[in-house]
This record gives C-alpha cells, structure tokens and sequence, in this order.
C-alpha cells in the first residue's frame, strides 16, 4: 500500500476521501479479520458478521463515511440519557478522536481502528435495544438471554440506507413504560446538571410556603416550576400529596417522618434506581414481545401479564417480610393446582406451630391441619408425645387440609424453584387494601388469583369453573391441572417501578438491598 493509502485514515472531524485505495483496503480488512492477532472487543462475532454484509468495506473512517463516525461519537456521548455509560464504549479512542489525538501511522492501526469504532457501534446498540447486563435472581432458572435482534444486520441496513442519523430514535425501546422511566430519568439528570445544584434536605414538618428546604425539593424532583413560587398552603399541600404518591405513601400533604426520609434521598440515587429499571425494560422487551410473561416486583408488590408487549392482568400481590423475604428467580409456570394442601415449611412448624400444639394438640384439628410421618401416613395428634419435639427433633410434615381457612386458598400456580414458594390465592383478602404489602413467609399471594389462573389454563378451564361454582370445599383433594401453556415469570426486585397504566412511582427498599444514604 502506498504511503497515501496509509495515511488517510487520520481521526479527525473531516478526513479526505480516499477511493484510489478502496479495493485494496477492502481486502486488507478481510484479512485482517480472520488473523488470531484481533483485538479484543466486546462483539467479535457479530463485527465479522456486519463486515460480511457489507462486503467488508469501511463504514467510518473514509470519505462520507465521517460523517457517520461524527453521529456515533454524538449517540455515544448522549448515552446517558437512556441509562448508559459512555465510558463503556471504547472511551480512549472517542477521546482521542474528539480532541483529534489519533493518527494511525501504519496500515494496521487504521484496521485497528475501523473494527474497534464498529465494536462501539455495536455494543451501543445492543445496550440501547436489549439492556446492557442480565438482571441478576437467587435463582436463574430459564437462562434467558435477548436475541430478538441482529443487531450487526441492522447496523449494515441503517449505515447503507444512509439512515444512521434515525438509528437511536428508530430502534430504542418505545413501550410506554420505558418512556415513563426516560423521561423521569432525563428530568432528574436536568436538575442535576444544573449550576451550583446540591440536593436540598428537608427537616422542618410544617407543611408551610416559607418551607424553602420543601419548596427546592419538590422542584428538584419536577414537581414545582420553580423554587422561587410564591404558594399557599393548601397549594404546597397539594404538590405534596403528588410527591407522597411518587413515593407511594399515604397521600394526605401531612409532613410525615415516611416521606421526609423519601425526599431526602440524594437524587443521584434515584437517577441509579432508573437507570436499573430502565436496563430491565430492555432485558425484557424481546420476551415481552414474543410470549406471554409475568413480571412480579417485590418492591411494589404488584404483578403483570403481558402478552405480546401489552399488559393483559394486573394484580396487587402480598410478598415476604424482611425477617422471610422472598427471593428474586426465574422460572416457568407447568401446572394449576386446584385446591392445594399447604405444606407447612419445617421453619414455620417448629417455630411458630409447635408451640401453639405443645400447649393444646387440638389446635391440629381447630385450624384444618394433619400431621404426616415420613411415610406419609396421616398421625393421630393426640398419641404424639410434643413436648419431645423441638426444631433440631422434628420428624414430622404438618399439612393444612383444603377448605375456606386454608392458607393458600383455592388455587395455587406452581413453578419450580428451589426455595418452595409459589404464586396462590390467599382467604386473607384484607391486605390487599395497603400499600405496603410484606407480610408473607415468602410465597406470593394473589389478589386476582382465579383470573391468572383462568388466563393460564386457557380453554382447559373445566375444572376451575367447578371450583368457582362450589366455592371452598372442605377436605377437597387436590386437583392438577397441567397449564395450557408454559408461561414463563420474573421474580424482580426494583425500588422503581410502573403500574399498568405506565404510572411511575419509586417503592421502599423493604429487604434493605441498596444501601441509600440521606443527604446531609
């Protein structure tokens, strides 16, 4: 190659076309992509695969291809704004090629670089449609990965249909959930970016317009135009109810010690709390759109189905208390079970029900429960000696029968997991009307159980329609149902979250996962 060829590809703003070489470097880089000696980069695969679709020719650093190479160091270096980190992208050579540093002085740092911009390219746009890391469970029982996209085919078909200036707008995410979260995410980075910001902390509990610490805070968090307004009190009692709706408190504008600890969270952890919630959107889109999914979050307590992207069943659920939390998993649905015994977990038998037998054995009969040895043979309560029992002596299974006390109610959606909790119904309907809703030993307990259940068992509803029909049947066997189909659930743990209608609101860190500071 001659020494023109070798010295056009110098990183800067605009580079002088070079088409004199271009068959030559065309094969060069073919050949360049099938050494051992590639660096290393994030999507090997797929920069081979982009460089066989366009029949490996330079994409960034000849002629009008500049141009394209400006727009991805501008996507690149607006990452943030959709939850990312620009630093993650190939952040020396965009530095380089923004202060026009680099300047290849051979054949191979100009391959070297055009592969490497590629690598960005790619990288970018996977984070951008399909999240930038896994969401992380106790337990990963479907392996999902994304893969609802070629990304390298679409990168060719946007750089060759001279389209990459659309590339960001065209193929980011557009559920109404995800632009809920951007746009709360953009709001915030807004109120930070701007001159001379430092999180106001709020102290006094006078709900009055001369509360300026309030006043700053509520504007910091959208909820005010200005901080400088003049209000009255019933209008700062306004603005406050909307704030202890965002923080999904008790919406009366009274100055609590609740939501004077959610304002005073520094607003950078929030940003951080969007930022993982908007990644998990986009983990998710390509489940979301192919199947049906349900997505529990413990946080919020609620669930959502979706089915091809649209949210069909929303339900409040009730989840673990701090001291039983449940565990965030990956799973899928097989079977309804119609009138489920209750397996009494050994934790809870020996802690909470054998103290209550040792004092009274007719407390087994009073609350519907048997008492199974390890051959399974159904015991006489009154012809065990209790008071020789204890957690480390146990050999036995307590089960509640069926029935209208029972704990799980009349139905129960099973999916495997190694901790033995489960989705199901619940006689305790009460506490579904708070919100904070952590008081299970662990399993979920549905609001709208039978409509889940319906929806899973499809056109095989026979025997729940019976169930319906007869209500809670004492002594009932069981009845399993196979699901009509698989379908799979997340179990999620996200502070920040939005309801069905899109609705974003940020929830207690109830199991104490983020260690988030106060402002000070």
């Amino acid at each position: 190659m001659n020494l023109i060829c070798k010295a056009a590809f110098v990183l800067l703003a605009a580079v002088s076309p070079v088409y004199a070489c271009a068959q030559s470097l065309t094969g060069k880089l073919k050949e360049y992509l099938n050494t051992s000696s590639l660096p290393a980069m994030q999507y090997p695969k797929e920069v081979k695969e982009f460089y066989s679709l366009n029949e490996y020719h330079f994409s960034w650093l000849t002629g009008q291809n500049t141009a394209n190479l400006m727009l991805l160091a501008k996507y690149i270096q607006a990452s943030g704004e959709s939850g990312l980190e620009a630093q993650d992208y190939q952040p020396g050579l965009f530095k380089a090629y923004a202060s026009a540093q680099f300047a290849p002085v051979n054949e191979t740092d100009s391959l070297w670089a055009e592969v490497m911009f590629t690598d960005a390219a790619i990288h970018y746009l996977h984070d951008v449609m399909m999240g930038n890391r896994p969401e992380p469970f106790s337990y990963d029982g479907l392996k999902y990965t994304p893969s609802c996209y070629n990304i390298a085919a679409l990168l060719n078909s946007y750089l060759s249909l001279n389209r990459f200036e659309s590339l960001t707008r065209e193929l980011e995410p557009r559920q109404t959930e995800y632009l809920a979260v951007k746009s709360t995410l953009n709001l915030f980075q807004k109120a930070m970016a701007s001159a001379g910001f430092k999180d106001a902390y709020v102290t006094a509990s006078k709900t009055v317009s001369n509360n300026k610490p309030l006043l700053t805070r509520l504007y910091q968090l959208g909820l005010l135009k200005s901080d400088t307004i003049s209000l009255s009190e019933a209008a700062v009692k306004t603005k406050l109810k909307e704030a202890q709706k965002m923080f999904s408190l008790l919406s009366d504008g009274e100055l609590r010690s609740t939501i004077i600890d959610a304002l005073n969270v520094p607003l950078h952890t929030r940003v951080t709390e969007l930022k993982n919630t908007l990644n998990t959107i986009r983990w998710l889109h390509c489940i979301k759109q192919e199947k049906h999914v349900i997505l529990v979050n413990i946080p919020s307590a609620s669930l959502l189905l979706y089915e091809h992207g649209k949210v069909v069943l929303e339900s409040r659920i009730i989840v673990g208390k701090r001291s039983t939390p449940t565990p965030t998993l990956s799973s899928t649905i097989t079977e309804v079970i119609l009138y489920p015994y209750w397996n009494v977990p050994y934790k809870i038998a020996t802690k909470e029900l054998l103290p209550a037998i040792k004092r009274n054995p007719g407390y087994i009969n009073a609350n519907n429960y048997q008492v199974l040895n390890s051959s399974g043979k159904v015991m006489d309560p009154y012809k065990i000696n209790w008071r020789s029992l204890g957690p480390g002596n146990f050999p036995y299974t307590i089960r509640q029968s069926t029935g209208c006390d029972n704990a799980l109610g009349l139905i129960k959606l099973n999916f495997y997991n190694p901790f033995s909790v489960y989705l199901h119904d619940t006689p305790g309907k009460n506490l579904f009307g708070l919100n904070k809703r952590y008081f299970s030993h662990g399993c979920m307990r549905l609001e709208k159980a039978m409509e889940l259940g319906r929806y899973i068992l499809k056109e095989n509803t026979t025997a729940l329609d019976t169930l319906t029909e007869k209500g809670c049947l004492k002594n009932q066997a069981p009845i399993v149902v196979p699901a009509s189909e698989k379908i799979p659930v997340f179990v999620l743990y996200h502070t920040t979250w939005t309801d069905a209608e899109a609705n974003l609101r940020f929830y207690e860190d109830v199991y104490n996962k983020f260690s988030v500071p106060k402002n000070k």
